[in-house]
């Protein structure tokens, strides 16, 4: 039989056709490249944390200069203790001082040296003061040109150049030349009080004023009295009315 016999005899059937591969049920057959996703939104939320970082470095980080020279220039009537002119006192002849000037005489310049503070009165209630470092607990074992110091009481003397620092961010300096250990101990406890409200207030012997002296300062308001004008209201009187009233750098986390 030839081949065309063999072809023709064979019994004729339909094509059958090739079955298409299905994809798996529960999707669309496209497979979504998670991995890469997940890297690429990692970059991007790095890049947004380093850029809001950057921005935060390059503005005035939540100062409010302006407000802080209006209240330094302002003689406050009807505040407890009396007005110094810090920016008179540290004028450029006729160019007044302010706080956070740039393009003139300022109050608040940090230094690292001594500060004669006599032209404003003792104790300084502003001006030039030291920042170099954060202080420690203990004036005896500070590191040199520091400040602010922690808030509390002390029974040792601290340079007047780190406590100025202290008033740059709020607070308020209980300075004390007294013998009489009632009065100290008064003090000590309305000072430690306001401790527990975190109100911004440091309590230091100050040998240089006059002996037998109190003095109570905020920036640019001091009020100054014999120990034997003490009385608790008058101390409380001003920390209440002038804590955090003079805060140019809003500092966080401080009682303001």
């Amino acid at each position: 039989m030839s081949r065309a016999q063999r072809r023709a005899s064979r019994p004729v059937t339909a094509r059958s056709r090739r079955t298409p591969v299905r994809p798996k049920s529960g999707g669309s057959g496209l497979q979504v490249p998670w991995i890469p996703i997940v890297v690429v939104l990692g970059i991007v939320a790095v890049v947004g944390v380093v850029v809001y970082l950057v921005w935060q470095q390059s503005k005035p980080a939540g100062n409010r200069f302006a407000e802080a020279a209006d209240i330094e220039a302002d003689e406050g009537t009807g505040l407890p203790g009396e007005y110094v002119n810090l920016p008179e006192i540290y004028a450029d002849g006729s160019t007044l001082a302010h706080y956070g000037a740039t393009d003139g005489p300022n109050t608040n310049a940090h230094v690292t040296r001594e500060v004669d503070y006599t032209a404003q009165g003792l104790p300084p209630v502003g001006g030039p003061h030291w920042g170099a470092t954060t202080c420690g607990s203990d004036p005896n074992t500070a590191s040199a040109f520091c400040g602010p110091v922690p808030w509390g009481v002390y029974r040792e003397p601290w340079p007047a150049e780190a406590l100025v620092h202290n008033m740059e961010h709020g607070g308020l300096i209980v300075w004390y030349n007294t013998t009489d250990t009632a009065i100290r101990g008064q003090l000590e406890e309305i000072v430690a009080g306001y401790g527990d409200k975190n109100a911004l207030v440091v309590m230091a012997p100050y040998p240089e004023m006059e002996s037998e002296t109190i003095a109570l300062t905020a920036w640019a308001r001091r009020d100054k009295f014999p120990a034997s004008d003490y009385s608790e209201e008058r101390v409380k009187t001003f920390i209440d009315k002038l804590k955090c009233r003079f805060n140019p750098e809003s500092m966080p986390g401080l009682g303001c």
